[in-house]
């Protein structure tokens, strides 16, 4: 197993574009408790990393052994790599000197924002959007997919037994928003 590199965190300010809509409280259906509970994972840096020719398996031990930082597929020999708590362009500095012989690197921290959405009702409102089978037997915890809901671009990580990461471009993000609190609304929502 390679060395364990632990990442170094921060104290970023960056601004989330969902902090003007994202009000926190609980909406939708009155009866009973919130089925859906919705929150923007922010700050967060990603950096979407791309083995290079020959490097796909020396780059999958190469995340076996880095800490801080959470590896999600996303496509053929892709992946984004994200943190939380990290100052502005630090993760990627961070992975370019440890994988940049290795892969190609390319931040994503202003390009796109994470929404969690967990609960009982998290794979109903989810499969209002998409045709991925989100059954825990298919789309196991850590597993990935990269889909559209909501005629918008989606990547899509199963995070926890009811909680997923759902990952859109920033010019998405309001829209986005919107239409996901307009599914969750039967079940009742709590946006924290």
């Amino acid at each position: 197993m390679p060395e364990a590199y632990a990442l170094p965190s921060g104290d970023p300010t960056r601004v989330s574009p969902l902090a003007k809509v994202a009000a926190r409280g609980r909406f939708g259906a009155d009866k009973g408790a919130a089925g859906i509970e919705l929150s923007v994972r922010h700050p967060a840096s990603i950096v979407t990393v791309i083995a290079r020719k020959g490097c796909a398996e020396r780059l999958a031990d190469a995340f076996e052994g880095i800490k801080n930082c959470d590896v999600q597929w996303a496509g053929f020999d892709q992946y984004y790599a994200v943190a939380d708590g990290r100052l502005e362009g630090a993760l990627y500095r961070d992975l370019r000197g440890l994988l940049g012989s290795i892969a190609t690197l390319s931040d994503q921290s202003h390009g796109r924002i994470i929404i969690r959405i967990s609960g009982p009702n998290a794979r109903q409102v989810l499969a209002k959007g998409t045709s991925v089978d989100l059954h825990k037997s298919e789309f196991f915890i850590g597993k990935s997919a990269v889909t559209q809901m909501a005629h918008v671009g989606v990547h899509l990580t199963r995070t926890g037994e009811d909680a997923f990461e759902l990952s859109v471009f920033r010019g998405f993000a309001e829209s986005f928003w919107e239409w996901l609190t307009q599914q969750a609304e039967e079940f009742g929502y709590r946006v924290t």
